[in-house]
């Protein structure tokens, strides 16, 4: 640490500053799943809790040759045995890759064959099989599509250009997309900044004609879309979470403004209107102002064109996919909307469900009520009431389809769920990129979570003081509340921000990585950053 404390006193004493800090990224290094000695349907089983009559298991991982970075959807194609894989390969652009997993039978317990169709995307995301049963990709920039053709990608070429990418400052870079009734293409364009500035000097916004949801018209004559598109719905921070019901229903799930407080803002369950605003920057939860804005009357929630959340969700729960699953396998999820709740606070590392109509939208009550993780030295998850700033009549109450997926240490890694996919069978697949795997949720006996309640992570790790302390305080507990009441959790050796990955700490790396983009409160300056890697040192 010697080297580290020299350089980070060098660093203090310098003129260079603005390097962006990762910490919201990834709660910690790259964990891994130790399956059970059982299986679930064939797969390895993982010590996570889910519902009754289910088990998780681990379809895919570094364990099977899977090399996973940071892998984000799935697409199964028909017929094949195969599944594609998107990984970003880390937040810097030209690092993403397209994996191709084979598998021996249609039982995915072996995986025969793993290739890398594609290497060096930008920020890979979304994947989905087009009406034409071609493949279509969502990089930050573009959508492409191809064929596959044995284990080769052919005739590949670009049919969406030019999406609103800024490298190394565009807060929301990744594309989502979804084809509408009769062929045409919404696509996401999440905002570059977190709140358009307004926590700031600005009161307006400029980002709201070109943040939101885009549309592309199909030309069925030639199978490609207009050039030029429409803003379909403004107001939208970042649309990841998108999904088309049968019936015509388009629902988004937004990430709302990282507010600090660990209560405020609850994300939220769009019925996307053509022509809507939703509110952001202006509005949170159902009618509250944030900011000036501009004149009242034309602004915010005071708009004309404005739509209010159909439902709200937990606070920073951050819904990152949603699917319908019309499945048989499990008979408790049939017709039901799915959601991945990838939030590092204690609310999040859920997937969950919910019971819908007919046409798609999921059944509202009055109360809603949700489970938080504990935090040391607390031993038990609680149970609580949704009560958002403002009020709300009613909202749409989930079912925990996997609950208990903290962090155990010994047990299991903290759960981060992406990308869901429906296989063929029934069974659904899960993409967690955090902890580099593809899991299974198929029918079988629910894991019995008798220790995650009693042994949580108590981790020896570094306890800031002072200025180093309020730094880590200011701009990480948004997402890290955890360093509040355990900063243990993260500051440890073992697979904390303090381990060794080339030589250095996962926390300098953090600190001076100039791809990052966090915190959303903004960039640290050179001497913030030298104070907190100079704590780490006099005190390893």
């Amino acid at each position: 640490m010697n080297t580290l404390l020299t350089w980070a006193r060098g660093l203090a004493g310098s003129l260079v500053s603005g390097l962006v800090i990762a910490f919201c990224a990834t709660a910690s290094a790259a964990a891994s799943y130790q399956p059970l000695n059982e299986t679930c349907d064939g797969l390895p089983k993982l010590p996570v809790g889910t519902m009754p009559g289910t088990c998780l298991g681990l379809l895919a991982s570094a364990r099977s040759g899977a090399d996973f970075i940071k892998p984000r959807k799935a697409l199964e194609l028909p017929r094949s045995n195969q599944i594609l894989v998107t990984d970003m390969g880390g937040w810097s652009g030209g690092k993403g890759i397209l994996w191709l997993l084979e598998f021996s039978d249609g039982s995915y317990n072996r995986v025969q064959g793993i290739h890398k169709l594609a290497t060096g995307m930008n920020l890979p995301h979304d994947i989905k099989l087009g009406p034409d049963g071609r493949i279509y990709v969502g990089e930050a920039n573009r959508i492409t599509r191809f064929r596959l053709r044995g284990n080769q990608m052919v005739d590949r070429e670009t049919v969406v250009d030019n999406l609103p990418y800024t490298p190394g400052s565009h807060l929301h870079p990744l594309t989502s997309f979804v084809f509408l009734p009769g062929g045409d293409l919404l696509v996401n364009a999440g905002s570059k900044t977190d709140d358009c500035g307004l926590s700031s000097v600005s009161q307006t916004c400029d980002e709201l004609d070109t943040t939101g949801l885009r549309h592309y018209r199909y030309q069925p004559d030639s199978n490609a879309w207009d050039s030029d598109f429409t803003l379909y719905a403004s107001g939208l921070r970042n649309s990841v979470a998108l999904v088309v019901h049968p019936s015509g229903t388009v629902l988004q799930g937004e990430n709302s403004t990282d507010f600090k407080d660990a209560e405020e803002p609850y994300e939220e369950i769009n019925v996307i209107q053509p022509g809507g605003f939703y509110g952001w920057p202006y509005c949170f939860n159902r009618r509250l102002s944030v900011g000036q804005g501009i004149d009242q009357d034309t602004s915010g929630c005071d708009r004309a064109d404005y739509i209010e959340p159909y439902s709200l969700m937990p606070p920073h729960v951050a819904p990152l996919d949603m699917l319908y699953y019309d499945g048989d396998l499990l008979p408790a999820l049939k017709n039901q909307l799915l959601v991945s709740w990838h939030g590092y606070r204690v609310v999040g590392n859920r997937l969950v469900s919910y019971a819908t109509s007919a046409d798609g939208l999921p059944q509202l009550v009055k109360h809603v009520r949700f489970n938080r993780d504990p935090i040391a030295p607390a031993r038990t998850f609680t149970t609580h009431t949704m009560a958002p700033r403002g009020g709300s009549s009613a909202d749409a109450q989930h079912r925990e389809v996997i609950s208990k997926w903290n962090k155990v240490d010994g047990l299991r890694p903290e759960g981060a769920p992406v990308g869901l996919l429906q296989l063929q069978d029934g069974s659904l697949l899960i993409v967690d990129d955090k902890n580099p795997a593809l899991l299974r949720l198929s029918r079988g006996q629910a894991y019995a979570d008798t220790q995650g309640d009693q042994q949580l992570s108590q981790i020896d790790g570094i306890h800031f003081d002072g200025a180093a302390r309020e730094l880590l305080l200011n701009n990480c507990t948004g997402c890290h509340l955890e360093l509040q009441s355990n900063p243990g959790e993260l500051l440890n050796r073992k697979d904390g921000w303090l381990q060794l990955k080339g030589g250095t700490t996962l926390l300098e790396q953090k600190l001076t990585s100039e791809s990052g983009f966090m915190p959303p409160t903004g960039q640290l300056e050179s001497t913030e950053i030298a104070t907190i890697l100079a704590s780490v040192a006099e005190r390893d």
